[in-house]
């Protein structure tokens, strides 16, 4: 494991490990910060060559180095961070080295699922339920609403249809072909938490298409 200190705008690397590219999800970086970082959010930021990727910091100023920076050998790896609050202050580190990146053993290259973006990890970290209202489909925190989308209505636009009793799951020939679904109001409320933003995406994209067959 990785760890550093943060001393204000100074960061130093206390232990490290050697790298290998085509490693994923096998290196962890550990934070530790001054008096300075208190009540700041923490973003840790990696670069090797021009590639960049940066992973939003819990509690324990832990996270995982992203596979897109370790993906070539010969380059250096480094690291920095940054501390926001709100948009009344930036805080950024110096950026400090954790070594050149070694040639890995590895066999090819394999289908490897993207580091999601900061939208993504903030979003991920604050929904924890779905409620449907009529033709409004909410993304909740709590009983706050931090997203929403509208359904077309029932037989709107073209290649629309006002009679969808021949489509599978609906009870109702007038009613919306996404609020006509049997239960979907009952299975929105057991999805399970926490729900990632790639689960919601494909959603709401899934409802999206449906409500257009």
């Amino acid at each position: 494991m990785f760890q550093l200190y943060a001393n204000k705008t100074q960061l130093t690397v206390r232990a490290r490990e050697p790298l290998t590219s085509g490693s994923v999800n096998a290196y962890e970086a550990r934070f530790e910060f001054s008096p300075d970082w208190e009540g700041l959010t923490k973003t840790a930021v990696f670069k090797a060559g021009n590639e960049v990727r940066s992973v939003l910091l819990g509690a324990d100023g832990q996270c995982t180095i992203p596979w897109e920076v370790l993906s070539s050998h010969g380059r250096q790896l480094t690291a920095g961070i940054c501390g926001t609050r709100g948009t009344d202050m930036v805080l950024p580190t110096v950026w400090a080295s954790l070594g050149t990146i070694l040639e890995g053993a590895a066999p090819g290259e394999n289908a490897r699922p993207p580091t999601p973006d900061l939208w993504e990890q903030e979003l991920a970290g604050k929904a924890d339920g779905m409620k449907l209202d009529d033709l409004t489909l909410r993304l909740l925190s709590g009983t706050e609403t931090i997203a929403e989308v509208e359904l077309p209505p029932a037989g709107g636009g073209e290649g629309g249809t006002s009679d969808h009793r021949s489509l599978t799951g609906r009870d109702a020939g007038n009613q919306h072909p996404i609020a006509a679904i049997t239960g979907l109001g009952e299975t929105l409320e057991t999805i399970p938490r926490p729900m990632t933003a790639d689960e919601l995406r494909k959603i709401l994209l899934g409802g999206t298409k449906h409500a257009h067959k």
